[in-house]
């Protein structure tokens, strides 16, 4: 049984919302979608560095160091890192060990990105089975198996890069995935920085300033793309770019809490209420527990990336050739420990009240993959915004699909789904769900309005290509909401109109609702739910 009822119509004020997806590997940094790139481009006005330096504390004890003495690269503390994979962010750059893209000078570590086109490992890890070429080359360190820690104070003194398309990179990644792939396991970003000194596109950037923000930030969350990202951009004091010299990037990181620091100016915390670890065990989705997936021994990289999803989006987009060569310089990396309490680093902490918190994100409810998920009356899969134990997708291979949240008088947020030619669905996604205890008497439920297109609308629901189900959705008269009921028996029933003979699971449920115009069409929907008929 399929009905609609009408509804009042509304006016429409759009804030857009980015739904995108970024490959991911467990030892590659792909920290960049869409919704990275938004918020790090258009973000409130970034923080300015005022509060007054802090000496560290006399307990940190020093237990590794490289203050690059020497004429070469250290490798009993060093490893290369050598691929053409362009890290996952389509990064234009293939690392190599030449020492034209690194090497140690006057008590220097220099990465050097520079043009040139090269040719090598089209794999994160570097094996010759594909390859592929691109147009720079730079160099990636990391110390994983020969520097690995869990809790300490880590400052790298620095000397960064300028100009659009540059992104360098202090940071740590898990040695050990314990919680499985990339964030799940989670990423320290130390310091990233983009395109310093071009143009600045910050929110409430002076006429003619140039680009001068670095960012801290933690991922964490679920594998990708259900990852998540919080962290604070900050500037230094009177707005020196650092560019411009060498400047000390800091992290104290005790059980429970991070805290970032330039110059030993303390300018965000973020603690374990604001991070969490979600991963798949035996087909099952189980939470980290507290304090996950930070809890476990990280080793450092440094890097020099070109271009990418974030520096050649941002600014005035792209890369300017004309700037390379660029050289990032390291004068040294030091590691300490917290004496007062090395198990749990704590005991140590500089801190300044002016430090901004970053809230982050708190764990969500998880999705129940068993047939308690969602038993009723009614359960509610989308009310002024997604259930947090769902994730918007879509299959979109034209890209001819535009999802967003937008704002809808009177309603709060709506999902509204732009299509501008065949091909490609957008669908809320799930764990794998028993949804059988809905098939007796169970609606799938939403408000629905069409703004433009004449389009047939399918909605489907399915548990893996090609075991779907789909069902032509009645549409309201054009610009008006309607009230739409679906029984899930009728839609589960119906099949794969695509491909004969299969149908959705309902045992295992992936895709929850997957909404597919036909053609061109524009469409919002809300108060996306399932109830039961008798309600």
């Amino acid at each position: 049984m399929t009905k609609i009822a009408p509804h009042s119509v509304f006016k429409i004020s759009t804030v857009a919302f980015a739904v995108a997806l970024a490959g991911c590997s467990s030892d590659i940094k792909v920290n960049e979608t869409a919704d990275d790139i938004l918020e790090k481009s258009s973000a409130p006005r970034a923080l300015e560095l005022t509060a007054e330096p802090i000496t560290p504390s006399s307990k940190w004890k020093l237990v590794w160091s490289d203050e690059f003495n020497g004429n070469k690269i250290d490798m009993t503390k060093w490893s290369y890192e050598e691929n053409c994979y362009g890290g996952g962010n389509n990064e234009q750059q293939c690392y190599t060990h030449r020492k034209s893209n690194s090497f140690v000078e006057d008590g220097i570590l220099n990465i050097v990105a520079k043009k040139g086109r090269f040719t090598g490992s089209a794999l994160p890890d570097g094996s010759k089975k594909i390859k592929k070429s691109l147009p720079y080359t730079s160099a990636r360190l990391r110390t994983m198996n020969k520097g690995d820690w869990k809790y300490g104070r880590f400052d790298i003194r620095a000397k960064l890069p300028s100009g659009q398309g540059t992104w360098p990179a202090i940071w740590m990644l898990p040695t050990d995935y314990v919680y499985g792939g990339w964030a799940a396991s989670g990423e320290i970003d130390i310091m990233e920085a983009v395109n310093l000194k071009t143009p600045s596109t910050e929110s409430g950037a002076k006429p003619g300033e140039l680009e001068s923000r670095v960012f801290g930030t933690l991922h964490y969350g679920k594998a990708w793309p259900d990852n998540v990202a919080t962290g604070q951009a900050t500037h230094l004091p009177g707005y020196v770019n650092p560019a411009d010299g060498f400047h000390t990037y800091s992290i104290e990181w005790e059980e429970g809490e991070f805290r970032w620091y330039i110059d030993n100016v303390h300018f965000a915390t973020q603690t374990q209420d604001g991070w969490f670890s979600q991963y798949m065990e035996d087909g099952t989705l189980v939470s980290g527990g507290k304090g996950a997936p930070f809890n476990q021994k990280f080793h450092l990289l440094l890097n020099l990336a070109v271009g990418g999803n974030w520096s050649a989006n941002a600014n005035e987009g792209g890369i300017d050739k004309s700037v390379f060569p660029q050289t990032m310089s390291f004068d040294y990396v030091r590691v300490y420990q917290c004496t007062a309490d090395p198990l749990t680093g704590k005991g140590c902490a500089s801190i300044s009240d002016q430090a901004k918190f970053v809230e982050g994100t708190p764990e969500p409810k998880m999705l129940i993959t068993d047939a308690t998920f969602g038993q009723g009356p009614v359960f509610d899969i989308y009310k002024d915004g997604l259930n947090a134990s769902m994730a918007f997708d879509g299959y979109d291979p034209h890209n001819v699909i535009n999802q967003e949240e937008v704002e809808e008088a009177g309603r709060g947020k709506v999902w509204q789904i732009t299509k501008t030619a065949k091909g490609g669905n957008a669908y809320l996604r799930a764990e794998k769900v028993d949804l059988s205890h809905w098939m007796d008497d169970g609606q799938l439920v939403f408000d629905l309005k069409v703004e433009a297109g004449n389009s047939e609308l399918l909605l489907k629901m399915d548990s893996g290509w090609p075991n779907a189900s789909d069902i032509t959705v009645p549409q309201p008269a054009k610009g008006t909401w309607g009230e739409v009921r679906i029984d899930i028996a009728d839609l589960i029933g119906n099949g794969n109109r695509f491909s004969p003979g299969n149908k959705a699971d309902i045992n295992a449920i992936g895709n929850v609702l997957v909404i597919e115009p036909v053609g061109v069409m524009t469409l919002k929907m809300d108060n996306i739910r399932f109830e039961y008929a008798s309600e």
